[in-house]
């Protein structure tokens, strides 16, 4: 019998390396194959992991959306989809993703609210491959329209300031007196907290010679030194420096690559109290940076993040007279000024 066999396979060893050869490209195929499908669409994880912070009427298409989210191949993307029905409808209307007009009809012409979400995830799933997986560009195409997203390309990447540029020029061309939502991103990532996003060259902006961005481009407020506290009235340091919201909860940026180390409210009992809504970040080499009074927070503890990235934005949250911003730099636990690192306009 065993004699038998090696015959057998001595004089079919030619078809037998065939198959196991075939075996094998299976195998690697089935294995490998979904991520190189992954590189190719271009869904990179860019954006994922967050929390949806919506109302309960957006919390109940959960469901929908998360049917066709995993028909479109954007199931990492359910919670940003929650928080994007929430800036555009609030659940309200019965066209929850304003999609009517991704598919060339009159606004709130979709009158099903799962076909408006059908419409809507595919919607985001085409300018999200597009887009090359980058959230930010995708969402802020997905209120421009795709044209966005090679002009965008062109001039760095997706930012505020692109944005801008290309609402203008758009509206210049229809002869409308604006064109889109410039902060639209900002309007859905207000209800999306927790994710980490990758951030173009564009919005990062150039480092400056010390390798910092800075955290806002406003004017500083107040520095950083000895002066008289605006609510107690008594002489103290104020250990950071204050720049202006412009009375608008515009995103913070952290001005260096790190990881969040506190992420929450400095008293949770008393609101008004100390720093209010803050964020520390931990950039190694006994470097922490502190973001305070944010009237929101975008990140987690333990969560790392890039250079540009938005942690927040800017508040009156704790012991605060008025909307602005408070920046502190750390080096091994001393505060120091921060504006020989990041700069900032007097």
């Amino acid at each position: 019998m065993h004699i038998k066999l090696t015959i057998i396979v001595i004089q079919n060893w030619k078809k037998l390396l065939i198959l196991l050869i075939t075996i094998f490209m299976i195998m690697f195929m089935f294995f490998f194959g979904g991520q190189e499908q992954q590189q190719e669409n271009g869904y990179t994880g860019d954006g994922t992991g967050g929390d949806a912070q919506v109302s309960e009427l957006v919390q109940r298409y959960e469901p929908l959306v998360a049917k066709y989210a995993t028909q479109y191949g954007v199931s990492d993307y359910v919670q940003m989809l929650l928080a994007k029905m929430m800036q555009e409808s609030g659940g309200r209307l019965p066209d929850v993703m304003q999609s009517s007009e991704s598919i060339g009809l009159p606004r709130n012409s979709i009158t099903d609210p799962e076909q408006s979400i059908d419409v809507g995830v595919k919607y985001f799933a085409g300018v999200l491959k597009k887009a090359g997986g980058d959230v930010k560009l995708a969402l802020q195409s997905y209120n421009f329209g795709t044209g966005f997203i090679d002009y965008a390309k062109a001039r760095g990447g997706y930012s505020k300031e692109v944005a801008q540029s290309f609402s203008n020029m758009m509206a210049a061309k229809m002869g409308w007196s604006r064109y889109g939502d410039i902060n639209y991103v900002d309007n859905v990532l207000r209800y999306y907290t927790g994710a980490t996003y990758g951030v173009s060259a564009a919005e990062i902006g150039n480092p400056n010679a010390m390798g910092f961005v800075q955290p806002l481009d406003t004017k500083v407020t107040s520095p950083f030194g000895v002066r008289i506290h605006p609510i107690t009235g008594v002489a103290k340091l104020h250990a950071g420096i204050d720049y202006s919201c412009n009375q608008s909860p515009i995103p913070i940026r952290t001005v260096k690559k790190g990881t969040v180390t506190k992420a929450g409210w400095q008293n949770p009992s008393n609101h008004n109290a100390g720093y209010g809504q803050r964020v520390y970040v931990d950039h190694g080499g006994g470097l922490v940076t502190v973001y305070a009074h944010l009237s929101k927070i975008q990140v987690k503890v333990d969560q790392p993040i890039e250079q540009g990235q938005s942690i927040g934005l800017c508040g009156t949250t704790g012991a605060s007279t008025g909307m602005h911003f408070h920046f502190e730099t750390i080096v091994d636990g001393k505060k120091i000024d921060p504006k020989p690192l990041v700069g900032g306009r007097s």
